[in-house]
């Protein structure tokens, strides 16, 4: 068992309104090159590159027994050298985050079953972290192999409020797994539909998601076809009449609704297809960059939770140090090769090089 010691504060570096329990973990890898000459010792930094790495076949079924001799890795084409494995049976510190706006009133409690089923299914190690997000993001439960523990955290959430969808996908990647050197991964349950964030741009999360360590998954669930058939309630008192709220103002509400309304009604911002539509492909993409899948859930919720959990037993992690010494910012290719025929990995498609903050 890990152990870590935790510690409490109240706003995150986005300035957010969140309550957190986080821990502190070790500092990012680093290489030491030793000299001869005058005896003294010149410690270069170098920060391991760390690759999440699925392998199966062609028709889908997960591969988890293979060793660290069965892997090549290439940057930009150029072959490295493998410095650190972590086989599938490692570890892994999942951030489970539920979209708990609005939108999700009328399926809280599906919702919440389905991701107690879902940390129930993880390897007895796996330590997990429950969050949710809505007009604020909550740390529900800190890091813990104890399901009670996670299941309490769950059952906590309440639905309501508008969307912080960025600021929770920035606040998850930089300051809940962004500490963690062992296997991570974030897990977001949500419609990919952002209605009121102002620390955090989608665009700023995307390219957070290609830099991370993290796999993401994403559970998606649709909650476009609600918006016409839930009764909209303001400080959760309905509005008369049981159907779409009034038009009185171009904000859709008298004065303008701040941020929509909530869970978004029409007249707002997450009322229109083309925003649930982009929602979607946003989703698509912090999967395709971080090496993880979107599973949706609309069919059947609890499937795909274990789909998720399905991926996270059946993950790698691969680690090396790049051979390319600059410092230029720049976005290096990465692919995974596996020896043996038959199979392919899936993995994140690369990696922003650290810049040279003297340039």
């Amino acid at each position: 068992m890990r152990v870590k010691n935790g510690f409490g504060f109240l706003t995150a570096s986005l300035g957010l309104a969140v309550l957190f329990c986080l821990s502190p973990r070790q500092s990012p890898a680093q290489k030491t090159q030793p000299t001869t000459g005058d005896n003294q010792t010149i410690r270069v930094n170098v920060e391991m590159v760390s690759l999440p790495v699925v392998v199966s076949t062609h028709d889908g079924r997960r591969i988890t027994d293979l060793k660290k001799e069965d892997f090549q890795i290439f940057e930009d084409g150029i072959q490295q050298t493998i410095a650190g494995f972590a086989a599938t049976d490692e570890p892994v510190d999942v951030a489970l985050m539920l979209d708990t706006s609005g939108s999700t009133e009328n399926e809280l409690a599906n919702i919440q079953n389905a991701g107690i089923d879902f940390v129930n299914q993880l390897h007895p190690d796996d330590e997990v972290a429950i969050l949710s997000f809505s007009e604020d993001v909550r740390l529900q439960a800190d890091f813990t192999i104890d399901r009670d523990k996670n299941e309490y955290g769950i059952k906590k959430t309440r639905s309501g409020g508008c969307t912080v969808e960025y600021e929770a996908v920035w606040l998850g990647l930089d300051e809940v797994l962004k500490p963690i050197k062992e296997r991570k991964a974030m897990v977001l349950f949500t419609d990919g539909v952002d209605t009121c964030s102002h620390k955090a741009s989608m665009n700023e999360t995307l390219e957070l998601a290609k830099e991370t360590a993290a796999t993401i998954y994403v559970v998606y669930y649709n909650t476009e076809g609600d918006l016409y058939q839930r009764r909209p309630t303001v400080g959760g008192v309905p509005m008369p009449g049981g159907g779409l709220p009034p038009i009185v103002s171009p904000g859709g509400y008298p004065g303008g609704y701040p941020g929509g309304y909530p869970g978004g009604y029409p007249g707002g911002i997450g009322s229109t297809r083309g925003e649930y539509i982009q929602g979607r492909n946003y989703l698509n993409k912090l999967a395709e960059y971080s090496g993880g899948l979107v599973f949706d859930g609309m069919e059947n919720l609890s499937g795909a939770f274990q789909q998720v959990a399905k991926e996270l037993a059946s993950q790698y992690s691969i680690g090396y140090y790049s051979t390319n010494a600059k410092h230029d910012g720049k976005f290096r290719k990465v692919e995974v090769k596996v020896s043996k025929t038959g199979l392919v990995a899936r993995t994140k498609k690369g990696y922003f090089a650290k810049k040279d903050k003297s340039r």
